[in-house]
């Protein structure tokens, strides 16, 4: 399928179903035909992502990411997305295995904040991502100041509520950013994306899939419904 879009989905599941589902809703379009050519893998058996960071005897993801890249690009895609914050601590040796675009959400999403003219963020994160320092050196760079919630609190909503399926209340939620003086979130796992929409969390909380929506509309010339 030419001039198409490459999601490598499942990690997690309802991340990439809910990343397809807003690139969707974003996009200006009267009829099916105005709609960009997505192919999407529901790649769920891709090994974890912190659990490896953590710990390099596990399982690595990368060769399973790597399979998937190679397969999008033969069958014609342009551009390549992979939902999960995580997954950009490869970001670097997946780029350098294919021409074609691997987006990186954690640099699109710490550009996006510095235009925005945040000074200070909070990193809602994996200890996947905050060990492997994605976030805090690429904002150290753009000039941006950060703090990290309590990691376990925030590992909990990630893998005991949205990857278990669990509701997450409101109340539960702040009482992981309670006391935070800051002028923003980033929404660095995009389980939590996925709590921005259920708790109608306001526009300060910066979801990464909404960054990459713009990215990937914008490098197919597709209008976007604002």
């Amino acid at each position: 399928m030419k001039n198409s879009l490459g999601i490598i989905g499942g990690v997690g599941p309802l991340a990439s179903s809910y990343f397809y589902e807003l690139l969707t809703k974003s996009t200006k379009a009267e009829k099916d035909q105005d709609h960009l050519n997505i192919v999407l893998f529901s790649h769920s058996s891709i090994p974890d992502r912190t659990t490896y960071i953590l710990n390099n005897e596990n399982e690595s993801p990368l060769p399973y990411l790597l399979g998937d890249i190679k397969t999008l690009e033969q069958l014609g895609c342009k551009m390549i997305v992979i939902p999960c914050n995580t997954s950009c601590y490869f970001h670097k040796t997946l780029q350098e295995n294919t021409s074609i675009p691997v987006n990186n959400m954690v640099k699109d999403t710490v550009d996006f904040i510095k235009n925005k003219g945040f000074k200070k963020v909070a990193i809602m994160a994996t200890k996947g991502t905050i060990y492997s320092n994605l976030y805090q050196n690429a904002l150290t760079e753009a000039g941006i100041e950060y703090i990290l919630p309590d990691t376990d609190k925030v590992m909990s909503l990630i893998y005991d509520y949205v990857k278990a399926g669990k509701d997450v209340s409101l109340e539960l939620f702040n009482s992981v950013i309670n006391g935070l003086n800051v002028d923003g979130y980033i929404l660095g796992c995009t389980e939590l994306s996925v709590l921005k929409k259920e708790l109608n969390l306001p526009d300060n909380f910066v979801d990464p899939l909404e960054v990459e929506v713009i990215k990937v509309l914008d490098f197919f010339e597709k209008e976007r419904i604002n």
